[in-house]
């Protein structure tokens, strides 16, 4: 086996000397080639209209600052004006991208377009950003170009871009092609987002489990949706420039929830106010949004501060659990580093999303989401690395088939049969306890549960209940006993057939061995204390029923705690005695 394994590496290192051989390839083409593509084979060169702007009284105007003008006050039209080339190529037209502006173009003085503009109580104060093409012919050089424009907000985000007389294909392809890589980005974390909300459904469809999934899948849909609308590409091929402004800003309200239930669900978080006030929050603040909108006393763009607000908010107190979170140290080195990498990946989007924001409030005219898919990026590689830590142990766990039975039967933290398992198994062996006679039943209980739980934290608990349950089935397994988890600090074996209180014995010497040599590892944080007791259904006590049997097994572990109690003392007594001492001896 192991020799067909070394095999297959040697094929698997063939196949990435190939791939990363190719990619070299490609990479090297893709920096040498300097010639014309598609867009300058066809069309001609564009020319740039963003410098000559002027007011009525000839003070420059840059596009992009249009604000910055003392005409420009919202709701109050103003014009500025530019003289177009004495000669117009064929095909030629004024392209530029309009934000948050209503606007007329004139050439001499005559109306040649005017944005279509639906009227709905839903739609932003503006029609939003919009890419605009006004088709020119060449009658139309060297005549004077008028923009009327009339401001709604008073913002840095206000005004024209990109301006220049143009083929319209040209300036299609070189938006479709500066945006290329943004678009991608965005299309496959809505993409991974829908498939994870799917998952989640057969996951969570018999009974109600953790969504970790499906708060992920909302969260990762949430601000891909964002991000997408922010690359302006959407303009091109959907008219309605206003429903997608709404979009936009309405999208952000959609992304602090999701994300708190979500890293709740992966994380936990120590103080448990923080997903109600984070969420009560979000909703809060999206009723006021949707108020002052509805009541016409501020859009969805000039509330964009509340919404900002929340999502700092958010992001700070998220932001100190992650790293809080990825900072803790468990038994096992390798769940820390997922834990680290999926901490760094939610930080990434974090800070990601206050740069993207702080830039917004800076009058950065350019990708306002750049950063957020940078983040995003960074989140995808480290939630796709620490997602191996579940596939690891499913795989130690032996979840590989029959999935729904899963589910059902078997404990969630130690891999083991529940409850459920047991107490139909032990109407099974009820009702043929005559022909699978002899039956031993051996019960444990895991001493000091609770004082590990309040001392060191519910994961140090956790990591305690799994390792009782290892050497419970270490001990036991061999001698075809069947393990389950039947309560909190509870657990119990059942052995059935030839000599079962043979096996059970030689299980429960096993199981003393292993827990001894656990103890005497001076690394370990804690010891285990584990008190167990056993009774044995055989003929000579064939009126029982194995419930009572259970029962002077339960009985026999609780002689067995307190003796414990008794010679070994609890560990909470064990902790304070340690730290006195060591305080005297400081």
């Amino acid at each position: 086996m192991k020799k067909q394994r070394n095999v297959k590496n040697k094929y698997q290192i063939m196949y990435f000397i190939i791939l990363i051989t190719i990619i070299g390839m490609l990479t090297c083409l893709s920096i040498q080639y300097h010639g014309p593509n598609l867009a300058t084979d066809i069309f001609p060169e564009p020319i740039s209209f963003e410098e000559g702007w002027t007011t009525a009284g000839d003070t420059p105007v840059l596009l992009n600052h249009l604000t910055d003008l003392e005409q420009a006050e919202p709701y109050h039209a103003f014009s500025i004006y530019n003289t177009l080339p004495d000669t117009l190529p064929k095909g030629t037209a004024f392209c530029f991208r309009s934000k948050n502006i209503f606007y007329q173009v004139y050439v001499d003085g005559i109306l040649v377009y005017e944005p279509y503009m639906s009227d709905s109580i839903i739609y932003n104060d503006t029609i939003g950003t919009r890419w605009n093409f006004i088709p020119l012919s060449a009658e139309d050089a060297g005549k004077t170009i008028e923009l009327r424009i009339t401001t709604v907000y008073d913002s840095s985000r206000t005004g024209l871009s990109n301006s220049s007389l143009s083929n319209p294909g040209h300036y299609i392809l070189e938006i479709i092609q500066s945006k290329l890589v943004a678009v991608i980005t965005c299309i496959l974390i809505l993409f991974v987002g829908i498939i994870l909300i799917i998952l989640d459904i057969p996951i969570n469809l018999q009974t109600d489990k953790n969504h970790e999934l499906l708060y992920l899948g909302l969260f990762a849909v949430s601000i891909s949706i964002w991000c997408l609308t922010e690359t302006n590409i959407l303009q091109l091929f959907i008219g309605d420039s206003a429903m997608l402004s709404v979009l936009s800003c309405c999208s952000l309200m959609l992304i602090s929830i999701p994300m708190v239930l979500y890293l709740d669900s992966a994380f936990g978080f120590r103080h448990q106010f923080v997903v109600p006030f984070i969420s009560i929050l979000s909703f809060t603040g999206f009723v006021v949004c949707m108020a002052l909108h509805f009541l016409k006393i501020a859009d969805f763009h000039d509330t964009l501060r509340i919404t900002h607000i929340i999502l700092g908010i958010s992001a700070v107190l998220l932001f100190y659990t992650i790293i809080r979170s990825s900072l803790i140290k468990g038994k096992s080195q390798s769940r820390n580093l997922y834990r680290a990498l999926r901490g760094i990946g939610l930080c990434s989007i974090s800070i990601a999303t206050g740069i993207d924001i702080l830039r917004f409030y800076l009058g950065n005219s350019g990708d306002s989401a750049l950063f957020v898919r940078i983040g995003l990026l960074i989140f995808i590689i480290c939630y796709g690395t620490s997602s191996l830590e579940k596939t690891i142990n499913a795989v130690k766990l032996g979840i590989q088939t029959e999935f729904v039975s899963q589910l059902a039967y078997h404990d969630g933290l130690t891999g083991i049969g529940n409850r459920t398992s047991f107490q139909e198994h032990m109407v099974s062996l009820e009702n043929q306890k005559q022909e699978l006679s002899p039956i031993s039943i051996v019960v444990f209980d895991v001493n000091d549960l609770k004082f590990i739980n309040d001392y060191f934290g519910h994961p140090a608990g956790d990591r305690m209940l799994i390792q009782s349950a290892d050497f419970i089935q270490q001990a036991f397994t061999p001698q075809q006993g069947d393990c389950y988890r039947i309560g909190g600090d509870e657990f119990s074996v059942l052995i059935s057939g030839n000599q079962a209180k043979e096996r059970c014995e030689q299980g429960i010497k096993q199981f003393q061995q292993l827990v001894t040599e656990y103890n005497e590892n001076s690394d370990k944080p804690f010891p285990i204390r584990i008190a167990y007791g056993y009774s044995v259904y055989d003929h000579a006590s064939a009126e029982k029923k194995l419930m009572e049997v259970f029962k002077e097994a339960d009985t026999s572990m609780y002689l067995n705690k307190k003796w414990i109690k008794k010679n070994l003392g609890s560990l909470e007594n064990h902790f304070i005695n340690t730290t006195t001492k060591l305080s005297h001896e400081g």
